[in-house]
């Protein structure tokens, strides 16, 4: 029996998937994020994740022996690589791991690659070198913290006008931001060359001598931009990919070169790249599983995403060959005008669906809900699924022309 630390915060399909397989857990909870910190619970010891020393402290204290050490959220891929160092286990080293939460370390290390794999950047902390930026590079141009997830405050600018009114609302709205969903972080904001072209995702899994092992399955994306939103969230991720071979091939040896510059290891990564006229480049490579991830390629292709992730963790070599080739998509609804919430149009013939395979709404009636690039998360997740690809398209135009956020 394999017994495995998670941490930060508890990830219900991970937790059950081990329980599910013999195995156990112990979770070393952000003692922040949780509602009942006076509770006892039979896996949950609490921590504070603050600093390195007050986490080390805590994991000092527990008297068992663990397999692997492991977590699913962005904001815990730093502490991860602490504990897996002091308790000796396959792990990120932790300059890594700092680089893959960080988009201006990140940046720094691509810009070292033989080949050109990201855009131009800078990190700018006051409105002057924002100004020398836009003057030297042009429009459009990308604002975005360095180290936030889920498209939390990225906007995009045409003009210098929009470039400083959104500096200006980043500023006022950064530390509330970060101390909501990283308190753990230093607030940052990178600048960047915003890249024209088409958004996708290469997942692998590194192992311990460095080696991706890149998933087949690319995931096409579609953004709040391409169906006419003023936001720049992640409306739909699809599998599998419209893209020709040649340029799905090009896509994985970018990722793999970009896994290589960062030097990860022991780790699943996550690419998230666009074809630009110029070639692939990347946009960031999290150290985890893409958002959705272990659904979509269980039901479109039958891997399991979450034992490949604990086979790095024990130090093995990770399982990823597809057993089928069907279709999944999974799209988040935000509202277009920010508002109270009322409603999903359409939404009786949404949930009759063939390809529906999961709906959640996370707003309740009269909600205030707003846009991603404002702090805001998703309103409504929807995942379908289907095996007929015509279906499955099909019935996601469907809710692309018909299912919308209603406002009031």
């Amino acid at each position: 029996m394999s017994h495995y630390l998670i941490v930060g915060q508890k990830f219900s399909p991970l937790s059950d998937y081990i329980l599910a397989h013999g195995d156990t857990y112990t979770l070393l909870q952000d003692v922040k994020k949780t509602k009942f910190p006076e509770k006892k619970f039979k896996h949950r010891i609490l921590a504070d994740f603050s600093n390195r020393d007050s986490v080390l402290a805590t994991v000092g204290t527990l008297q068992k022996s663990f397999d692997g050490v492991i977590t699913v959220y962005e904001n815990y891929v730093v502490a991860t690589s602490w504990i897996s160092e002091y308790l000796g286990l396959p792990g990120l080293p932790v300059s890594v791991a700092e680089a893959c939460t960080d988009k201006y370390q990140m940046r720094s290390l691509f810009a070292k690659s033989s080949e050109k794999i990201s855009p131009a950047f800078a990190e700018v902390t006051n409105e002057t070198e924002v100004r020398l930026f836009a003057q030297q590079h042009g429009f459009p141009l990308i604002l975005k913290p360095a180290n936030l997830a889920k498209s939390l405050l990225v906007t995009r600018n045409n003009d210098l006008d929009e470039l400083i009114a959104n500096y200006q609302k980043s500023t006022e709205l950064l530390q509330d931001t970060y101390k909501k969903y990283a308190s753990s972080r230093t607030p940052k904001l990178i600048i960047e060359e915003f890249m024209e072209g088409s958004v996708h995702s290469v997942d692998a899994f590194v192992d311990s001598n460095g080696t991706p092992h890149i998933l087949e399955h690319i995931v096409d994306y579609e953004t709040g931009y391409d169906i006419g939103y003023d936001d720049n969230f992640h409306y739909s991720r699809i599998i599998p990919s419209s893209m020709s071979s040649e340029d799905q091939n090009a896509l994985r040896r970018c990722a793999e070169t970009g896994i290589k510059a960062l030097g990860m290891k022991n780790s699943p990564a996550h690419v998230e790249i666009i074809m630009t006229k110029d070639g692939p480049r990347i946009v960031e490579i999290g150290a985890r599983n893409g958002g959705y991830r272990e659904r979509m390629h269980r039901l479109a292709n039958g891997i399991d995403i979450t034992g490949a992730s604990l086979q790095l963790a024990r130090g093995e070599q990770p399982t990823i060959t597809a057993t089928k080739n069907s279709g999944c998509a999974v799209l988040e609804l935000f509202p277009k005008t920010p508002g109270n919430y009322e409603m999903i149009s359409n939404i009786d013939t949404m949930e009759s669906l063939p390809s529906l395979e999961y709906l959640s709404i996370k707003a309740r009636l009269g909600d205030f809900v707003g846009k991603s690039s404002d702090g805001y998360r998703a309103v409504a997740i929807i995942i379908l699924a289907n095996d007929d690809i015509e279906k499955l398209n099909y019935d996601r135009n469907f809710i692309n022309k018909h299912c919308r956020v209603v406002t009031r």
